[in-house]
């Protein structure tokens, strides 16, 4: 901080504050986070524990592309919330699925293919259903998927590939 109480840039040359980012980024990590989850109450938690160690780590930022950065810490947020909470999933994607179908009838089509799509991503595994969700609702490039995910864009068309598949079989089957 500042002698005016504010924080400092994120990093020399950057005058964007973590506060600002937390603003401009906030509805993209935890429209991630939600399709990661697929829990809103989750995507909440893991959303507010992104921008937490960004917050907390802001000195080591360096990287040019901070909603890249952003989504790779959300990332890594998601899959510390799988690695605690697998069992707890199971149960939960058991009472979407209850859920999911008890409110069927009273849903119009929009909403029931948004749902069908939201159980479906959160079938894939979990690599493809990233990939997917970093090309087609984060409109990422293959490259930028590629750096976020560590992995080759040869990689990253490979999982797109298979869980555009996965999807359409499951989707052709609901």
């Amino acid at each position: 901080m500042d002698k005016t109480g504010k924080t400092k840039g994120i990093h020399k040359g950057n005058s964007l504050l973590p506060e600002e980012a937390a603003e401009k980024y906030y509805d993209d990590i935890y429209r991630f986070c939600c399709y990661q989850t697929g829990s809103t109450e989750d995507a909440y938690d893991c959303a507010q524990e992104t921008f937490i160690r960004f917050i907390r780590y802001t000195d080591s930022y360096r990287d040019r592309n901070l909603k890249g950065y952003l989504l790779t810490i959300a990332r890594n947020v998601c899959r510390d919330y799988f690695k605690r909470a697998a069992r707890e999933q199971e149960f939960m994607k058991g009472q979407l699925a209850r859920a999911e179908e008890e409110s069927r009838e009273e849903q119009t089509d929009e909403s029931q293919y948004q749902e069908t799509l939201l159980s479906a991503l959160t079938s894939l595994p979990e690599m493809q259903r990233e990939a997917l969700i970093l090309y087609y609702y984060d409109e990422l490039s293959i490259r930028k998927i590629a750096r976020i995910t560590e992995t080759n864009a040869a990689t990253v068309k490979s999982r797109l590939h298979q869980g555009k598949l996965k999807l359409k079989k499951y989707l052709e089957e609901a």
